[in-house]
């Protein structure tokens, strides 16, 4: 039987120390981060990376906004 087509296949290593199965290694924490987001999250932070990205145009957006509600909250007589 060919055995070098199975060569690719992850294998699980199972890692001792003084005979005692050892911890395995902890997941980054930007990977655990991720997978707990979820799409919502992830849709949440490429909109933020997007409105930090156009600084500019978010400022004007930002500025117009507030002087909308300025002109609204103003005093008529």
């Amino acid at each position: 039987m060919d055995t070098s087509r199975f060569e690719s296949v992850p294998v699980v290593r199972v890692v001792r120390e003084a005979g005692k199965p050892a911890r395995p290694i902890p997941v980054p924490f930007g990977v655990r981060a991720r997978a707990v987001l979820g799409p919502v999250g992830r849709v949440a932070r490429d909109a933020a990376g997007v409105a930090v990205g156009l600084w500019p145009l978010t400022a004007v957006l930002l500025m117009g906004v507030l002087l909308l509600l300025m002109a609204g909250h103003g005093s008529v007589t």
